[in-house]
């Protein structure tokens, strides 16, 4: 992966990312009086696994991603998360993504 390369799919990982979480969280406060609590510690979970995931990835360097293809797939899977959607589908697809590569 070219140093080009890297750089571009570096910061679109990091952007794909933090605008899944985004989703999550608005889905999460639209849902807030109605979840109960267990269900909303789920939700608040995974938005803080993808927070955490997400710092990880901003300390990655091109030799960190070298051999990942699963890189790419990962960002087309963000790209995919629904702009709208229950707290409960956009927190399973997010875990999804970020289990992949924790």
């Amino acid at each position: 992966m070219s140093g080009r390369t890297f750089t571009k799919l570096h910061r679109e990982l990091l952007v794909a990312l933090e605008l899944a979480r985004t989703r999550l969280a608005i889905a999460i406060a639209s849902e807030a009086k109605s979840t109960p609590p267990g269900r909303l510690e789920y939700y608040l979970e995974t938005a803080d696994r993808a927070r955490r995931f997400r710092k990880k990835l901003r300390g990655l360097n091109i030799d960190s991603m070298q051999g990942h293809q699963e890189w790419t797939l990962v960002l087309e899977s963000l790209r995919r998360i629904p702009t709208q959607g229950e707290a409960i589908e956009l927190s399973r697809m997010l875990r999804d993504i970020v289990g992949r590569l924790e």
